[in-house]
């Protein structure tokens, strides 16, 4: 009987877990971007940081280049990835999968680091 238990159990715990799906997990990845975009412009205009990414300083003085670089290029690639997983019909790739985790939670850090600058921006002034 305690075995029949454990089992519902354990059916029931695999059923509540939260999964994410493919698109749900790219646009995610996206949205982390343009939080980091527009937390690192804020830093900047404080005038008490500097942008750290070797790549993005000289861009980041024209707001065109930078609305491309950061905003329209990374959604026209990840538009590209969802019509190739779509036509490919890829599922649930498990590579994909740690590819995402690995994008969404560098950037996740990313976005600690700027929250915790602006803790010390506010200490600051």
């Amino acid at each position: 009987m305690s075995e029949a238990i454990n089992i519902a159990a354990q059916k029931t715990a695999k059923q509540k877990r939260i999964k994410f799906t493919f698109y749900q997990k790219i646009f995610f990845l996206y949205f982390l971007n343009i939080t980091d975009w527009i937390c690192t412009e804020a830093l900047l205009a404080s005038g008490c940081f500097a942008e750290a990414n070797p790549v993005m300083q000289p861009v980041l003085n024209n707001f065109w280049q930078t609305v491309i670089i950061k905003g329209v290029i990374p959604l026209a690639v990840i538009l590209v990835c969802c019509l190739v997983n779509k036509w490919a019909n890829a599922g649930d790739s498990r590579v994909i999968n740690i590819m995402l985790y690995v994008g969404i939670s560098i950037y996740m850090l990313v976005n600690l680091w700027h929250i915790f600058n602006f803790v010390l921006l506010f200490f600051v002034f």
